[in-house]
């Protein structure tokens, strides 16, 4: 199960129903961090996780699965976009732009979900947020999932997504946007086409990314025990998957070791109880050494992609830092 189908869902999907209407009352100007909110979501989080599987194990369940299925789209989505739904090389593209507020921007937005599992409802609660805060055109490529594929097929697949959008879309006004493994594929398409020449994206924005698919730093080690979600050794099996016959720790599938120079403004957000954390730190200090422009935000007590719990306050401060930091660029 992707964790991220633990996440309580928000408006009438909620799971949480009356119990989210009385924490409402209760929080409400209390102003604490972490919020009642985000701990009663982690608690959901952590109650749903499962046990640990050893590398065999993990691969039979995937090998033996039926061809997996993203979320359906809402209808709150269809009521509030234009949906545009393409095929790109053989995979779907969901194109939603707003019937009303539209700014203008244009987010590509690649899904979280360790490369293995496909969109899940709460990147469609993420979406709607980023749609009503931002007014951004969105497009969501489902790229091809491991083990059945590898990065190597959905690269070119992610490139010529790229290039469509640029074809109605000055780059300047394009974000290259995911979560966990989708802000990997976000980090790592900006350096793959400032190799090719293409013109690059006026901003990236990473929730919780995935940069070391081998999770080599020391210190994730000490962040394990706090993370409710995640479990390293799983990880770094799910990433061999993706990597094919490619090296995991290489530059393309762990953009954290790549040169990082001139890449576009780039903005992190990170919860403190995610084990991506220390790399997304490593990461921060390598962009602003390269001379590049670039924000971590941390969010204490987060868990692993917190901004897709959308009715936490935490969530809510995520998606308008992101509108307010796009709303300033020239």
């Amino acid at each position: 199960m992707n964790p991220l189908e633990r996440l309580p869902r928000v408006g009438s999907r909620t799971r949480l129903g009356l119990a989210l209407g009385l924490l409402s009352l209760m929080t409400s100007g209390t102003g604490c961090t972490p919020s009642v909110r985000l701990r009663l979501a982690s608690t959901a989080v952590r109650l749903g996780r499962g046990p640990e599987r050893d590398p065999a194990e993990l691969r039979r369940k995937y090998e033996n699965r039926k061809p997996p299925t993203p979320a359906t789209l809402p209808r709150a989505l269809r009521n509030r976009c234009d949906v545009r739904e393409d095929t790109v090389l053989g995979q779907p593209v969901y194109t939603l732009t707003p019937k009303h507020g539209a700014s203008g921007w244009h987010i590509i937005y690649t899904h979280g979900g360790a490369f293995v599992n496909p969109l899940q409802g709460a990147h469609w609660d993420i979406l709607e947020q980023l749609i009503e805060e931002t007014g951004a055109t969105v497009t969501v490529p489902l790229y091809p999932l491991a083990p059945e594929h590898t990065a190597a097929e959905a690269f070119p697949f992610l490139e010529q997504v790229y290039r469509d959008v640029l074809g109605r879309t000055a780059p300047a006004r394009v974000v290259l946007c995911g979560d966990s493994a989708g802000g990997n594929l976000a980090l790592a398409q900006a350096l793959a086409y400032r190799e090719q020449g293409l013109p690059l994206p006026g901003h990236l924005v990473l929730f919780s990314p995935w940069l070391d698919l081998t999770l080599s730093n020391p210190e994730v080690a000490a962040v394990q025990p706090r993370d409710i979600m995640l479990r390293a050794s799983e990880l770094v099996e799910e990433g061999r998957w993706w990597a094919g016959a490619e090296d995991p720790r290489g530059a393309r599938l762990s953009p954290l070791f790549a040169d990082l120079k001139g890449l576009p403004p780039l903005q992190i957000y990170q919860g403190t109880h995610d084990i991506f954390l220390p790399d997304a730190r490593l990461l921060r200090d390598r962009v602003a050494a390269a001379g590049g422009q670039v924000q971590l935000d941390e969010t204490p007590g987060g868990f692993h992609v917190f901004m897709g719990a959308t009715f936490t306050p935490e969530a809510h401060t995520v998606f308008r830092r992101i509108a307010e930091r796009l709303g300033q660029a020239p």
